[in-house]
């Protein structure tokens, strides 16, 4: 579907394209077409790879699996080993290996000293919920639910967790740790004790980048000093692709106020429905 409307896009007379690609693996049409007729594509968050690109607007994703990690560490258990699962996204997506590297960066050791057991470790396809539910439901058969949390590397795969756990009725009882992209039911599980934190881009930021960039590439202008202010490997473009890389913003029960509220991602009587309904931050 992504792939006809791009197409449409381009016969349509579209001067700039920004892709959030669904599935990488067949963004590369898009890419071509689009370099035939000279249009550029400023590739957001999602990077497809195998094609020229203009400018790419993300976020540093090594930075999301240190802040993950560390949350984590500084919030086991106190017995040991910690039994996790993993269970985590698609590798066919760039980031997924950025932000295992960071993550390993501090979990690996206490994998190694015995502190963390992984129990199971599996992947979701396009990072979907159904599929990772499906995984989740597997690794409480093998190890006869004997599982103390649950590592997502976002909330939709949070999602297909807790599906699972609600099944066994495991819910607040085995913590996901982890999280990312800040959906209204993820940060509604950090209110309700459900999942440990939840991280997001700035949503915002990244938007108005793409916007900015788009516009200057379709004029064949420079974008205005200091808005390309890295590079990202596509594994295509020689010496990487010029890039806006805007910061993670972490969110937890302590600050959903600033973090979500007054950025107004969503309103407290959004948030204050649901499991959240009886929270700290739902009844103040």
């Amino acid at each position: 579907q992504q792939v006809s409307q791009a197409d449409a896009a381009l016969s349509s007379g579209a001067a700039g394209i920004i892709l959030v690609a669904v599935d990488p693996l067949r963004s590369a049409s898009i890419l071509a077409k689009a370099d035939a007729d000279n249009v550029p594509v400023v590739t957001y968050a999602h990077d497809p790879g195998q094609g020229p690109v203009a400018y790419h607007v993300s976020v540093p994703f090594s930075d999301i699996g240190e802040a993950q990690a560390k949350y984590l560490v500084e919030h086991l258990p106190e017995h040991r080993p910690v039994r996790l699962a993993y269970m985590l996204g698609d590798p066919k997506f760039a980031f997924y290996g950025e932000q295992m590297k960071g993550f390993d960066k501090h979990v690996e050791p206490l994998v190694k000293n015995g502190t963390i057991k992984i129990v199971c470790r599996a992947d979701a396809l396009l990072y979907q919920a159904a599929n990772a539910q499906k995984n989740m439901e597997q690794c409480l058969t093998q190890t006869n639910n004997e599982v103390d949390g649950v590592v997502v590397m976002n909330d939709d795969t949070g999602g297909g967790v807790i599906a699972a756990l609600t099944g066994q009725d495991l819910v607040g009882k085995v913590m996901l740790y982890g999280g990312y992209d800040a959906t209204l039911e993820g940060v509604q599980r950090v209110l309700a004790g459900w999942q440990e934190a939840d991280m997001s881009p700035p949503y915002k930021a990244m938007a108005n980048a793409a916007v900015e960039l788009v516009l200057a590439a379709a004029k064949g202008e420079k974008p205005r000093e200091g808005l390309v202010n890295g590079t990202w490997d596509n594994k295509f473009t020689k010496g990487g692709v010029p890039a806006r890389l805007e910061p993670n913003v972490f969110i937890s029960k302590d600050n959903v106020q600033k973090t979500v509220v007054d950025a107004g991602l969503y309103t407290k009587q959004q948030l204050c429905s649901g499991i959240a309904e009886k929270s700290d931050f739902c009844t103040k």
